[in-house]
């Protein structure tokens, strides 16, 4: 049971499309809303959430009526009202009550907390409507986590042409973990079908902005002409001209609400990108990260390093894990990672920030890609992006591409920056990240046939297959 508060839609899903669900009146988090999404999305015709409260009150029976009255209000919508009460009640004819309104008791969830907690709890569902709720004595958000798994069992009908699936018992065992990282990643895997469909509701955000700013533009150029005009009678005819073309290009713009061919493009590109994670829009600006390989080094510059020895001297400015003290491990994974053709590749991050309005490209230094998605946890960042902020000479590129409106094209050399590293900018550069590679103790290698490895298991296994060659 995470007590962790999960502040943003989990990726892919954005925000753009939680805001046309109904979600909890106060909702703590989209932990609720991201389940519902998951396991309802697929089961419910034209899903539009799970509306509901989550409140606290000083006493049981305040809860209970509340959900009273809500129940008499329930529509097509499921609802699901979670209270928190200070003070339990003594009245024994509370369970009776709830009853008579038509509410069956879980008893097995309450059960299920109180041996867990010694907290009192109550689980209610309705038969026919949808509708379930939870009286709880307690305001931990872990035991909040956790009675959201319920959800099929307070929610019946929606379940009952669909039964729960393998995945949908992952996502709700993950709701059981001590971190939200668990079920962040049951999550992705799944609401990847609607991979498509969410990010072209984002990117629709973002060209519509587009759209507006041309709209503006074109709106000052009309007033500007007028205002010229009231100025100088001398360009009157010139600029009676300008004026109707400006007018024609407002007037299309406004009328237009459909993507051009570039933009379609990049809809279609973003929508099936592997590479491509935490997708956000902000006016005319598109955010991401990138989680790509080590693809883009000069051979000829490790060549002369390894033949000079002194790469391997074990001078990377971190404290490397103990196999790695040693002179000849340190050749040993080195050489099977920057080579011709390499037994592993380290799997690498980057973040970027595309204005494709002013044509404008940015990065950040420092970046906390964990925090954006438990995924990065085996990547390590680009390290010209994590010291420097520099995008190793795609910035021209990229900006190029930009203002050329090939947009796919920006984002690709987005990805080949991620996974380019120079190696002969050796100091400041390629001996920390030699350093952050043999200081790790997650799986950051990918080896060729497709398993991940940490550094130390490559180590293992390298020294067995040159076992094996003897």
């Amino acid at each position: 049971m995470f007590r962790e508060l999960i502040n943003q839609p989990i990726d892919p899903i954005p925000v753009e499309y939680t805001h046309t669900l109904s979600r909890l009146e106060n909702e703590p988090d989209y932990s609720l809303t991201c389940l519902g999404i998951a396991m309802l999305k697929h089961r419910v015709e034209n899903y539009r959430g799970i509306t509901g409260v989550y409140k606290n009150y000083n006493d049981e029976t305040n809860c209970v009526a509340d959900a009273f009255s809500r129940l008499e209000k329930c529509n097509d919508v499921p609802t699901f009202c979670y209270y928190t009460y200070s003070q339990v009640d003594d009245d024994p004819d509370l369970k009776a009550k709830i009853k008579e309104k038509g509410l069956e008791i879980k008893e097995p969830i309450g059960a299920l907390i109180k041996q867990k907690a010694d907290v009192k709890c109550v689980a209610v569902f309705h038969p026919e409507k949808n509708f379930g709720a939870i009286f709880i004595n307690s305001r931990d958000n872990r035991y909040y986590h956790l009675l959201i798994s319920f959800l099929s069992l307070l929610l019946p009908n929606l379940f009952k042409d669909k039964e729960l699936t393998d995945t949908d018992y992952n996502l709700i065992k993950a709701l059981s973990k001590n971190d939200k990282n668990a079920f962040v990643q049951r999550v992705q895997e799944s609401v990847k079908p609607y991979i498509m469909e969410f990010r072209r509701i984002m990117l629709g955000v973002l060209i519509k902005a587009m759209h507006e700013v041309k709209i503006e533009s074109a709106l000052n150029d009309v007033n500007d002409y007028r205002s010229r005009i009231e100025d100088t009678r001398r360009r009157l005819t010139e600029l009676i001209a300008s004026l109707k073309n400006s007018i024609v290009q407002y007037e299309g713009l406004k009328a237009t609400e459909y993507m051009d061919k570039p933009e379609e493009d990049l809809v279609d590109y973003l929508s099936t990108n592997p590479m491509v994670h935490n997708l956000h829009v902000d006016g005319n600006t598109l955010s991401f990260c990138v989680a790509t390989l080590l693809n883009n080094y000069n051979v000829d510059s490790w060549n002369t390093f390894a033949q000079r020895g002194f790469i391997f001297d074990g001078d990377y400015n971190r404290d490397l894990l103990e196999a790695f003290k040693s002179e000849d491990n340190r050749k040993l994974l080195l050489n099977n990672i920057f080579n011709e053709s390499p037994e592993f590749a380290v799997k690498m991050a980057g973040n970027y920030n595309l204005n494709i309005y002013d044509n404008h490209l940015a990065c950040s230094r420092h970046f906390d890609y964990q925090q954006q998605d438990p995924l990065f946890k085996d990547y390590v960042a680009n390290p010209h992006i994590e010291l420097f902020a520099c995008l190793g000479g795609y910035e021209d590129r990229v900006e190029e591409a930009l203002e050329e409106r090939n947009f796919v094209g920006a984002i690709e050399l987005c990805c080949a920056s991620a996974g380019s590293v120079n190696l002969d900018e050796t100091t400041q550069v390629f001996r920390p990240f030699l350093g952050w590679i043999m200081s790790s103790r997650n799986k950051i290698l990918h080896r060729r046939d497709g398993v991940d490895m940490t550094p130390e298991e490559a180590l293992v296994y390298l020294a067995e297959k040159e076992k094996e060659a003897e």
